[in-house]
């Protein structure tokens, strides 16, 4: 592939070939939204404008995606609910439209100067799953209101939980997604050679959040984590970990006396405690013990990093999602923290003599 002297016909050959090659993947997998002629004209107008902030993006233009895009997007959710079109399919197109985007951006890349061509392709990757992430978001939130009139759940502890769940896992690895660039970025620049695949970690975690909206939007509940607590936790520490805070986790008594649920939500606790350890903390060391009695659950996440002001305007949004995960469960969770000398996390969540979390 060759670039043209004329960005504008370069620009738009590339979105041509690019929404080209979507359509045929959309109709290898029979996708709806191509099938059908009326939802494939605004899915197509959609990947257009995707596509097209990428590729700017790509040629050195600074873009942001437009509130607009993201008004757009959440009655487009509104609308594929009223014609019964599946979240599923939505979800799935838009894992098309990022693998599409990525092959043609890495290809044009390539045509470019040395000097400029890792850094254009990194920040259009970033431009492209912000694009698609806030598109997704927001139809999932239309598709959301729909389902929620009409079950008649629209309540406060419904909109809380979903507060809390596009927070600790679209928010989470979304986060994880741009700090795995930034360390490949900065392993590039520094001639470090990493023994982590920083692009397949960013890739992964993309691909997390999507599993995870197609999951809520569907209104089906899967088992997140496919291994233990430790292989889950130092897996999340391994990628989004630059050293050299060390991380140390150790897993005391029986997991299966834990109910999935649970567990889930223990998992993300302490995701979310080491996610701000990682980007507040400046700490060389952080250690993780959970402990699983027949009885009751703890977990303790503690940093010798630079500890938290005794003054400060309340908690953060990822200690609030931390404290409400935990009291939903009937726990309890505590922060201890002085400026110089660390941070602790400690929570406590009670279990009944059946093996099923205190509600």
């Amino acid at each position: 592939m060759e670039l043209s002297t004329d960005p504008t016909i370069e620009r738009s050959r590339l979105i041509d070939s690019s929404v080209a090659r979507y359509a045929e993947v959309l109709r290898e997998s029979a996708n709806p939204l191509v099938l059908r002629p009326d939802l494939w004209a605004s899915c197509e107008r959609q990947g257009r404008q995707i596509l097209g902030e990428c590729i700017a993006t790509l040629h050195g233009t600074s873009v942001q995606v437009a509130a607009e895009a993201e008004l757009t997007s959440m009655a487009l959710g509104v609308q594929r609910s009223f014609e019964k079109v599946s979240p599923i399919d939505s979800v799935h197109a838009a894992r098309v439209l990022f693998d599409v985007a990525v092959e043609t951006m890495t290809e044009a890349a390539a045509q470019l100067p040395a000097e400029v061509a890792l850094s254009r392709f990194l920040t259009a990757v970033r431009m492209l799953h912000m694009s698609i992430f806030a598109r997704v978001s927001a139809a999932a939130i239309g598709y959301e209101s729909v389902t929620l009139r009409d079950v008649g759940q629209a309540s406060t502890a419904r909109r809380h939980q979903l507060a809390r769940d596009l927070h600790d896992h679209i928010g989470s690895s979304i986060s994880l997604a741009l700090r795995c660039l930034d360390l490949y970025t900065m392993e590039q620049a520094n001639g470090v050679e990493s023994t982590r695949d920083r692009l397949q970690d960013a890739r992964q975690a993309l691909r997390d959040v999507f599993s995870f909206t197609r999951t809520m939007v569907s209104g089906l509940r899967v088992n997140e984590l496919h291994d233990g607590l430790k292989e889950e936790i130092d897996a999340y520490s391994a990628a989004a970990s630059d050293r050299p805070a060390e991380v140390f986790s150790r897993i005391d008594g029986d997991e299966s006396w834990l109910p999935e649920q649970t567990r889930q939500e223990l998992f993300l606790v302490v995701r979310e405690a080491l996610r701000n350890a990682f980007a507040h903390a400046r700490a060389d060391r952080i250690d993780i013990l959970v402990s699983v009695f027949p009885d009751a659950a703890h977990a303790t996440i503690t940093d010798d990093g630079v500890g938290l002001p005794h003054s400060r305007d309340g908690d953060g949004t990822g200690l609030t999602a931390m404290r409400q995960r935990v009291t939903a469960l009937g726990g309890t969770l505590e922060l201890i923290s002085e400026p110089g000398r660390g941070t602790r996390v400690q929570l406590r969540i009670p279990l009944d003599s059946a093996g099923t979390a205190c509600r």
